[in-house]
Order: structure tokens, then sequence, then C-alpha cells
């Protein structure tokens, strides 16, 4: 997916964990590089605690909490309700931000906008196991991974469910 965007893209051996997943975009004059992380990695689960199977996608109505019901997948060929959820192990912590980062590439290719810095992503599989390969892939790559600032598309959702932004995560 980042290939297909201009971006090159490679998996980095993991040290013994997962594979990292890296993408470089060098862009002509740029004089800052930003590296974007996200993980792509999910725990297991005990199947008996969730209420639809874990590992299959389910499109609820609104929040379970709240009663919300399952939708027929035809549901999504039209307009879906802003309450809508998507009940899955690891739907979107955090494939949503790197969808959302893959998006904002696609975006500014619309517009014609080309981004002002150079810009890295850094995708790993361990994250929600603690990262215990992260400091030795992050020590052998450690020349290609140099920027000017990490960003980590991480985080949990706020209760007022507006974005945000929190400095000092890891």
């Amino acid at each position: 997916m980042l290939e297909a965007r201009g971006v090159s893209a490679e998996l980095l051996g993991g040290e013994g964990g997962p594979p990292v997943v890296f993408g470089d975009l060098v862009l002509p004059g740029a004089e800052r590089t930003i590296v974007f992380y996200a993980h792509y990695d999910g725990q297991p689960v005990d199947e008996t605690r969730w209420a639809t199977r874990p590992f299959e996608p389910t499109l609820r109505s609104g929040s379970l909490e709240d009663g919300g019901t399952v939708l027929p997948r035809d549901a999504l060929d039209g307009p879906l309700d802003p309450e809508s959820r998507v009940y899955a192990r690891s739907a979107s912590d955090d494939k949503s931000p790197i969808v959302a980062m893959l998006t904002a590439l696609d975006a500014l290719k619309a517009a014609g906008v080309a981004p002002s810095v150079n810009v890295k992503f850094f995708f790993e599989g361990e994250e929600e196991a603690g990262s215990p390969h992260l400091g030795a892939v992050l020590r052998r790559h450690a020349e290609r991974l140099a920027a000017d600032v990490w960003l980590f598309c991480d985080g949990p959702v706020h209760q007022s469910r507006q974005p945000q932004v929190v400095f000092g995560a890891r």
C-alpha cells in the first residue's frame, strides 16, 4: 500500500520478533524528516468473552454497550450512521491510523500538494506485547530511522470522542 503511493517500502528484520514495515518518501529540497509510528499487531483473545467472533468483523448500529445491533453487510452499500461501529479484534488499534496515513497521502496527491518534509513510516508488530525487540531494531537501523521528529499515532480514544494530541507517550 505504501509503494502504490510512491513510498519506497521494505520489511526490516525484527531482530527475533516480527518484521517492521518501513517506508521512506524522500522529497527534493526537503530539509527535515518526520517519522510516523504505528503498530499492526493485536493480542490473542478469549473468544468466550466476545458477543461475536473476534476475528470476523461485525458491523453494529451503535456501541455494544448502548445496544447496537448487528447490521447486514449490505448496509455498507450506502451512507452509514456515524454511530455505527465495527467490532473485531484489532479492528482499529492501530489499523485506523495506518489507513489514515495512507489516505492523507492520497489527499495530498489529489490536491496536487507535495509534502514539504521527507516522510518515513515505521509500523511494528510487537507493541501489544511490550515491544521486546524494538530497541534492537532501532539500534540496528538508527541511521535510516534518523529524523527531526517521530509522531506516535497510537493511544486511547478520549471520552469525548474528540481527537487528541498527547506529548511524551514513549
